[in-house]
């Protein structure tokens, strides 16, 4: 230990502010410090300096010398040595303690590109040489020798093989995080604290774990309820991306504990019906209802109905003793339209509130798509807006469910950035990045990233990276475009399943509970069906509290006329030889040649034409 100790007193406060004045001094006159430590202070690349310009102050700031000032009669002054260590003792100290360190801040920088992200072990991160302690100075000789690091990471002194085990563990595991683009030192610190040492893996207790499964049972649930209920309806479900619901659970519960006491959610078609009945609980018998036909208002409200994944509700929920109110905003099909929508309709709560200064009481929760937030510029625009005085709403808390695959692209054809969350960085927001098959990861970043809402009243991200199950809605064939990726997701077990065996193996329930879980969710959603065959709704509850007393408007609807558009039969068999006909010597996919038999037995009969056929047929005609 004796070497240990010389390395501490070496290196300790005291000396590390000496070295960093040496070096500052070095900057300005190189001839002004002992050769030896000029040589060294040569030898840094740019990650090195920046460690220690960053302990010898800020570059405007005035210089205080803790050795006193530079003479101005004698600017080649050179300071001596720390009192009992020789100049080469203090030296190699200082070059290990400076590479630990520079080691670190690597790390904290670009630990995420080698993070474990993609739960379809598609995308394998690639090492990167600056993440390789030889870049460092470290050997495989010296990975076993103590250093000193002054309380880094929380130890006094640690081995390079001890601190590249933390960094790993802290950076490079199943959550990635980029914060080091945030200038505001308090925030990076916060942040830093929290990841370093990845506390995520011990903080979920069993209750916690158990309440994680029964949301991811809720969640996969209801999907396999739909499919097999509703079988061609198009819903748009969560299915690869259960998770979600877990994380939007721990940030409602995590800002609610902090003194939120409304939450305004927007979101995108993904994931709506299940966001709507397992987080803002509307009643499982009203949305099946709507599934079997029925309309989602009463008879006394005008005006012609939307489609269920377009759809909101709001409610009261108690959290931790308190009530809050959720609510979900409507939206159609044009992805992240409701951006502004929530945000302002946030801006406007807190200003009724009273809450015109901290801006913490009630807070926006967007939800995105990963082509969408990197693609459509909308997102942008209320980005930038965000910390404006007359539009600052407290911080956003933004989840990425990043499927991806946008539409039927992938992320290296979709956007020209490494993340499709990199618009982000134009505001300083963190961006959490973390592995949706890993769910007590994904809860633990949602408790982050609630947290530092309400911390610093500024935008935070989460990208939840998982996959999407069926195709863009579930009457399409993704293996068409995407057949590699749908081959590796129809060998992957659901992220409850996983979980649920993970648990059973660290006895936090049994394989018996488990069944029961799934089985009694089962039951309770077989209920809600067969009670929505007589349900209906009995008032607009979207014209409550703030919106009683509006009224619609009066007067009768516009009647409208059908053109006639019918085609002669030999002009329906010349096109639709055209249309079923594929080009010669083309391979084509055998799920593709079927349809296309189909469809020419559907003009020669000339009957059941379908929807999209009758579109192409007014347009070839």
């Amino acid at each position: 230990m004796a070497g240990v100790d010389i390395l501490a007193t070496a290196f300790n406060g005291a000396n590390a502010a000496f070295i960093a004045e040496l070096y500052a001094k070095w900057v300005e006159n190189p001839a002004s410090v002992d050769p030896s430590f000029a040589d060294l202070f040569t030898s840094l690349n740019d990650e090195s300096r920046a460690v220690l310009t960053d302990a010898s102050g800020a570059s405007w700031a005035p210089r205080h010398w803790a050795f006193g000032e530079p003479e101005p009669s004698r600017p080649s002054a050179r300071p001596s040595a720390a009192p009992g260590f020789t100049a080469e003792q203090l030296r190699a100290a200082a070059r290990d303690s400076l590479h630990a360190l520079m080691l670190i801040r690597t790390y904290r920088v670009r630990g995420h590109l080698e993070a474990k992200l993609d739960p379809l072990g598609l995308q394998v991160p690639k090492p990167h040489p600056e993440l390789d302690p030889i870049t460092h100075g470290f050997s495989e000789a010296d990975m076993d020798r103590p250093v000193f690091i002054d309380n880094v990471l929380g130890l006094d002194t640690a081995t390079p093989r001890q601190i590249l085990h933390i960094l790993r563990e802290s950076y490079c595991g199943p959550i990635g995080v980029e914060f080091m683009h945030i200038q505001d030192p308090d925030q990076k610190a916060w942040i830093q604290r929290r990841v370093e040492g990845a506390p995520w893996r011990t903080a979920a207790s069993a209750k916690t774990k158990r309440a994680i499964l029964q949301q991811l049972t809720e969640a996969e649930g209801l999907e396999a309820f739909c499919q097999k209920r509703f079988v061609t309806t198009k819903r748009f479900g969560l299915e690869g991306a259960e998770v979600t619901i877990p994380a939007l659970h721990a940030i409602i519960e995590t800002a609610a504990k902090a003194g939120v006491k409304e939450i305004a959610i927007g979101m995108p078609h993904r994931g709506r019906l299940n966001t709507l009945v397992n987080v803002v609980r509307k009643p499982y018998t009203a949305l099946f209802s709507e599934f079997e036909g029925s309309s989602f208002k009463p008879d006394d409200v005008q005006g012609s109905g939307d489609v269920k994944y377009h759809l909101g509700t709001s409610t009261d929920v108690e959290i931790a003793g308190q009530m809050v109110h959720l609510s979900l905003q409507p939206n159609p099909s044009h992805l992240e339209a409701v951006d502004p929508v929530v945000v302002g309709k946030v801006r406007g709560r807190q200003d009724m509130e009273g809450d015109t200064r901290a801006r913490r009481s009630v807070m926006a929760l967007l939800m995105h798509g990963d082509a969408a937030f990197a693609g459509q510029g909308l997102v942008y625009e209320t980005l930038a807006m965000s910390q404006l005085i007359g539009y600052r709403t407290g911080g956003t808390v933004h989840v990425v469910v990043n499927n991806q695959i946008g539409f039927t692209t992938i992320p290296a054809h979709a956007f020209s950035g490494l993340y499709c969350t990199d618009v982000a960085k134009s505001i300083q927001a963190p961006i959490l990045h973390v592995n949706g098959d890993n769910p007590e990861a994904v809860v633990w970043c949602a408790q982050m990233a609630a947290e530092f809402r309400q911390e610093f009243a500024t935008d935070v991200v989460l990208d939840i990276v998982c996959y999407r199950r069926h195709g863009h809605n579930e009457t399409d064939e993704p293996a068409f475009t995407q057949p590699i990726m749908y081959r590796a997701i129809k060998a992957m077990k659901t992220t409850r399943t996983l979980y649920a065996e993970r648990l059973v193996e660290q006895r936090v329930v049994t394989a018996d509970e488990v069944r029961a879980m799934w089985d009694g969710f089962a039951r309770t959603l077989e209920d809600a069906y067969q009670a929505a065959q007589a349900y209906k709704p009995n008032k607009a509850h979207w014209l409550e509290g703030n919106w009683a007393g509006l009224t619609t408007p009066g007067g009768t609807e516009a009647e409208w006329t059908e053109d006639k558009t019918e085609i002669g039969l030999d002009t329906l068999h010349k096109v639709g030889a055209a249309l079923a006909r594929a080009p010669e010597n083309f391979d084509l996919n055998p799920k593709i040649a079927r349809q296309l038999e189909a469809k020419e037995k559907m003009f020669e009969a000339g009957d059941g034409i379908d929807w999209a056929t009758g579109e192409a047929l007014a347009f070839c005609t």
